[in-house]
């Protein structure tokens, strides 16, 4: 992880539909250089939209009113924006209608492959790794951002921790720039479901006296691993099934307890919503943090969940509910703190 105050490029998708209008007139002589200069912007478009709505949100400094990082914002119809721009030509390359005969047309097809994956949706993008920019406000309230390279593999069957979803940047921006947690240096953590790694990698860098980040899954915890060399973190990686936790069928995280558990986004069945809370009260000592989105299609889970921790004993001194615009459209989150009784 660096710490950056850079500035990002606002005029990208014209520039975009400029060179796409170039590639799609120019001759042969200048039609390579046109399609590596677009395959260089759809690059760097993949790259910013992973700082859509990395604002400071609620502090005392709003963004706008700060010249010095008048950062642009991608957002979703961006990338619809640029895929009706550049889209039929990705295609082109792609099928090899479009052939330069250098030394270049293999990666042109492969980087036009995996660019028209991205733009095509989260699901179907393909293997990357881009940079997350975090703000916010130093000890001295000046404006700082916290660069968090993470890889996220290819999409594959049914498993969801290959990407990185909006509640896990959701509850990143809240723990960098809220500092929800304050006595993390003194705190063993153990995040649930960690995905990418973005929210245990954080709480190591917000000084974590440790933080074990832990997945189900082999090749999640294989890239999780790599994000952890990636950000030079000291961030403990192991394997940890919440659901064979709760019916008592993980030996080695039996009688193991933890100052605080934090998890984001795991409500996506019946079955984690039965099991969560359990495996929770199982490990947790003293605090649960936790942030989902609250799709219609998944509210029975949540209100499960909700009466679940409840009826474990396990008492919740703070919600909080937001919003933010994803692919799908504008979602809800809803953000929870829980203690013991």
């Amino acid at each position: 992880m660096d710490i950056i105050t850079n500035e990002a490029d606002s005029n990208i998708l014209e520039r975009i539909e400029q060179v796409s209008n170039l590639a799609k007139y120019s001759g042969k002589k200048e039609g390579a250089r046109n399609y590596d200069n677009l395959l260089d912007l759809l690059d760097n478009l993949i790259q910013l939209s992973a700082d859509r709505f990395m604002t400071l949100g609620d502090s005392n400094i709003e963004d706008s009113e700060n010249e010095a990082y008048q950062q642009y914002v991608i957002h979703p119809t961006d990338i619809i924006k640029a895929k009706g721009y550049a889209g039929g030509l990705l295609l082109k390359i792609i099928s090899t209608e479009i052939l330069f005969n250098d030394d270049k047309d293999d990666e042109r097809m492969e980087r036009a492959s995996r660019l028209l994956a991205h733009m095509s949706g989260r699901g179907a993008a393909g293997s990357i790794t881009r940079t997350w920019h975090i703000p916010y406000l130093n000890n001295d309230g000046v404006r700082q951002e916290l660069l968090v390279p993470l890889h996220e593999p290819c999409y594959v069957g049914n498993d969801l921790g290959f990407k990185t979803w909006g509640a896990a940047p959701m509850m990143a921006k809240k723990l960098l720039q809220e500092k929800i947690i304050s006595n993390l240096n003194s705190s063993v953590v153990l995040e649930l479901g960690t995905g990418t790694g973005m929210v245990g990698l954080i709480c190591d860098h917000l000084g974590a006296a440790e933080i074990h980040v832990t997945d189900y899954h082999p090749r999640v915890l294989e890239n999780v691993a790599y994000n952890v060399e990636l950000n030079k973190s000291k961030a403990i990686v192991s394997k940890l099934d919440f659901i064979e936790v709760a019916n008592d069928q993980s030996p080695e995280w039996k009688d193991k307890k933890f100052d605080i558990i934090i998890a984001s986004d795991l409500l996506y069945e019946m079955e984690h919503a039965e099991h969560l809370p359990i495996a929770v009260e199982k490990l947790m000592k003293n605090d649960f943090y936790f942030m989902i989105p609250l799709r219609y299609t998944h509210m029975e889970e949540v209100q499960h969940f909700e009466m679940k921790m409840m009826s474990l004993g396990l008492v919740c001194r703070r919600t909080e509910d937001s919003e933010r615009e994803e692919e799908e459209g504008l979602v809800q989150f809803r953000y929870y703190e829980y203690t013991r009784a």
